[in-house]
């Protein structure tokens, strides 16, 4: 199955219609199984569904022109690319359209410089972390870095994902100084080294996906990447009570309704939310990318969204 060859789901598109349930507009090559299984789950709960791949947009343009055009929920997987998207969907969000995320949600959620200052000012507990621009001197943010973060310390550009640009065990002002001249913005968050307790011979490190009001953890080995199920009965009950209102809280923070975060339960028992909001969750499936979610969670999100779609529809 190449969905990209194909821009959508054929089988799956159902006729033109001024006021469609649910519309999903995508990029990613790689999202072609989940944009797949939103489809069919769309089609189970008899929603009517229109799919946008990148090579669409002027089609997409052209149908945004009618001011009849009002798609009920939009799943966006498309506009952190497309930035010029952003206009098109806040006319509709205008007309009425609800958006899974919010574009203007998302660029604000993407800076983890800001994450990390909105976080911690709603008390969420992060590791410390210092915010470094080109601006800065960089012998003093290093001298500052090394007394408060201590050797090594994990440097991340402020945006960006899946790792990019990410120095794990920064040691010198040259890591500094290479990391913001390699920075887009500019901007850098230092971060305090978390090493995990080991649970059950597993690193204690979480991505735990947030959707419309569901929480769920899975184990995620910061090491090899590599997701596993988290069972229930594989942590204290009020560890994982903990966990779970954590991300609520996020998600109260930050007012998106599909994201992934990341939280260790680091060696003195503290959970720590390491990584903010990944605000366009990496959907792979596991069964084709060794590295990718689990299967049945791919499904399980989807059905999640589309159950979000059958809850907006008009009666």
């Amino acid at each position: 199955m190449n969905l990209k060859k194909k821009k959508y789901p054929l089988s799956l598109q159902s006729s033109y219609s001024h006021r469609p349930d649910l519309l999903i507009l995508w990029e990613w090559e790689y999202d072609d199984d989940f944009v797949f299984y939103l489809g069919a789950a769309a089609r189970r709960n008899k929603l009517a569904v229109r799919f946008f791949h990148a090579d669409d947009l002027a089609t997409f343009y052209h149908y945004c022109d009618d001011p009849e055009f009002v798609p009920q929920v939009i799943i966006d997987r498309a506009s952190d690319v497309h930035a010029e998207l952003c206009t098109s969907l806040q006319t509709l969000k205008t007309r009425g359209s609800r958006i899974v995320n919010d574009p203007a949600r998302m660029a604000w959620c993407r800076d983890k410089a800001t994450m990390h200052l909105e976080l911690v000012s709603s008390g969420i507990d992060v590791p410390y972390g210092i915010i470094a621009s080109r601006d800065d001197a960089v012998d003093a943010v290093f001298s500052r870095a090394a007394e408060k973060l201590g050797l090594p310390f994990v440097i991340k550009p402020s945006e960006g994902g899946g790792g990019e640009g990410v120095i794990l065990d920064a040691t010198s002002v040259q890591h500094i100084s290479h990391a913001l001249k390699s920075s887009p913005t500019g901007k850098l968050v230092l971060q305090k080294k978390v090493e995990p307790a080991i649970i059950l011979g597993r690193r204690a490190w979480f991505r735990i996906f947030y959707i419309v009001d569901h929480v769920v953890p899975c184990w995620w080995d910061d090491l090899t990447h590599l997701y596993q199920p988290l069972q229930t009965e594989q942590l204290p009950e009020d560890m994982l009570n903990k966990m779970k209102t954590t991300v609520m809280h996020i998600a109260q923070t930050t007012r998106i309704d599909f994201f992934s975060t990341e939280i260790a339960i680091a060696r003195d028992g503290t959970l720590q939310v390491v990584d903010f909001v990944n605000e366009m969750c990496d959907m792979r499936m596991r069964s084709r990318h060794h590295n990718g979610v689990p299967d049945g969670l791919v499904l399980h999100v989807a059905d999640c969204l589309i159950q979000h779609s059958v809850s907006q529809r008009h009666p």
